[in-house]
C-alpha cells in the first residue's frame, strides 16, 4: 500500500506522529510519503527545532511544496501546480490530509471524486460545541465531509461529530491529537535540575499556577483572572503565570492592573517548546478555562510532566483525557464560582494535588504518537484491503 500523508506544515507537533507513522508503515510492508505544502509556519512564530531537525536528517520520501511561504501568502496556484505533481509522481492508495476545508484538502477531495483513484482520510480535532452551530451550516458541512473515506479525530467526542457529519463510527478513529509524551515527561524531569536558571530565564515566581493559550476572547483569560482573584490564593504566595500571546493581550494586562494583580499575574508571551517542560514541571498545577477548546494540548503536556489541571466541560480533553476526580477537575464554562473553588482545592491540598498528578501521568501514557500511527494505518489497510508485507518477509520474497 503507497500512503501519502500531507500537511499544511509539519511542526513540531506534528514531527513525532509522522515519524511514529513512518516506522509503523515501513514495519507492515507499506510505502510512505509526505507532502508539507509550507516551509512556514503561519500559526507558530517562534523557531520550529523538531521540525528543523527533521528535515536536517535527510528524510527519504519527503517533499515541501514551497519553502519560503506559509498559508496567509496567497500562492495556492502554485501550490495547486505541484501538489498534482506530487500525486502523479506517488500515485497513493491512501491519501492523510490535515482537516476537510483547507485549501489543499479541498483540492485533494476534488481529485479523488474525479480520478477515485484513491482513498482519502482527514483529521480533525472538530466537535459539536465548538461555539454556536448553525442547521444550515451543518448540512453544508456535511454534503462535503460525507465525501471523505475516513477520519482521524481527536477523542470519542470528535468520533460522535464526524458521525454526525456523514462518516460512519466504522470509518474513524481516535489519536489526533496526540503528543510526544516520554519527551516532555523527560524533558521535565530534567528541568527540575536546572531550576534556578529556568526561574531565572522567565521571572517565574516560587510558586505558581501556570495557563497555556492563546489571548482571544473565547480562551476566557478575563474569567480565569477573576477566579483567581476571587479564590485568594495569592494571599498564600500562589501565583498565576500566563503563557501566550495574542490581539487580546493588552485588554488582558489592563484587567490585570484593574484587580490590583500586576504583582501577582506575570505573562510570558513568546515560549520555545523545548522550554515548555520546564515551565510545566515547576508550576502547581494547569488551568484551561476556555468557552470552548477543540482539545487542549497543554493539558496533555501538563500531564506527561506530572502536573493535574482544572478544564472546562467543553474543552476536548474533558472526559477524554481528564477525569473529574481522577486526574483533575472538570467544571462547566463561565462558572467563576467552581472554578475559584477547584483552584483553593488544589492550591492548599498537596496531598491531593500529588494524587491527581500520580493518575494524570498514567492516563496520558495513552495518547501517545504510537496511537496515531496504529489508528491511521488501521484506517488505510481497511479501506484498501491492504495485507500486511513486514520488512522481512518483503526482503525474503
Amino acid at each position: 500500500m503507497r500512503l501519502l500523508f500531507v500537511i499544511g506544515n509539519l511542526s513540531d507537533y506534528h514531527v513525532p506522529r509522522y515519524e511514529a507513522l513512518a516506522e509503523l508503515a515501513s514495519a507492515r510492508g507499506h510505502e510512505l510519503s509526505l507532502v508539507e505544502v509550507f516551509g512556514r509556519s503561519s500559526v507558530y512564530r517562534f523557531p520550529q527545532d523538531r521540525r528543523a531537525a527533521f528535515f536536517d536528517s535527510a528524510p527519504s520520501n519527503v517533499l515541501t511544496l514551497i519553502e519560503d511561504a506559509g498559508d496567509d501568502d496567497g500562492r495556492w496556484p502554485l501550490v495547486s501546480a505541484r501538489l498534482l505533481a506530487a500525486l502523479r509522481r506517488c500515485a497513493p492508495d491512501v491519501i492523510v490530509t490535515l482537516g476537510y476545508n483547507t485549501s489543499y484538502s479541498l483540492l485533494l477531495l476534488a481529485l479523488k471524486l474525479i480520478r477515485k483513484r484513491f482513498s482519502l482520510i482527514y483529521m480533525s480535532d472538530s466537535k459539536a460545541d465548538d461555539g454556536r452551530r448553525f442547521a444550515i451550516k451543518e448540512r453544508l458541512k456535511r454534503s462535503l465531509v460525507s465525501k471523505f473515506d475516513a477520519a482521524l479525530v481527536a477523542g470519542e467526542k470528535h468520533r460522535r461529530y464526524a458521525q454526525s457529519l456523514g462518516i460512519p463510527m466504522t470509518r474513524s478513529r481516535i489519536g489526533f491529537d496526540v503528543i510526544d509524551v516520554e519527551y516532555f515527561a523527560q524533558a521535565a524531569r530534567a528541568a527540575l535540575t536546572s531550576e534556578p536558571e529556568i526561574r531565572e530565564k522567565f521571572a517565574l515566581p516560587a510558586r505558581y499556577i501556570v495557563c497555556v493559550s492563546r489571548f482571544v476572547q473565547r480562551k476566557n483569560l478575563h474569567l480565569l483572572i477573576d477566579a483567581y482573584c476571587q479564590s485568594c490564593v495569592h494571599k498564600s504566595g500562589l501565583s498565576l503565570v500566563l503563557v501566550g500571546q495574542g490581539p487580546d493581550e493588552h485588554a488582558i494586562r489592563e484587567h490585570i492592573d484593574r484587580r490590583g494583580m500586576k504583582d501577582r499575574i506575570t505573562i510570558i508571551d513568546s515560549v520555545t517548546n523545548a522550554d515548555m517542560p520546564g515551565l510545566y514541571a515547576l508550576a502547581e498545577f494547569i488551568v484551561l478555562a476556555s468557552a470552548f477548546d477543540q482539545w487542549g494540548l497543554c493539558i496533555s503536556e501538563a500531564f506527561a510532566a506530572g502536573k493535574p489541571a482544572i478544564v472546562t466541560r467543553t474543552c476536548g480533553v474533558a472526559d477524554e483525557l481528564v477525569v473529574d476526580g481522577v486526574n483533575g477537575f472538570v467544571v462547566e464554562p463561565g462558572d467563576t464560582g467552581a472554578l475559584s473553588e477547584r483552584m483553593v482545592w488544589l492550591a492548599t491540598n498537596a496531598q491531593l494535588r500529588t494524587r491527581l498528578a500520580q493518575a494524570a501521568q498514567a492516563s496520558v501514557r495513552r495518547w501517545t504518537p504510537a496511537l496515531f500511527a496504529k489508528n491511521v494505518i488501521e484506517l488505510a489497510e481497511q479501506l484498501t484491503g491492504a495485507t500486511v508485507r513486514p520488512r522481512a518477509a518483503a526482503v525474503e520474497s
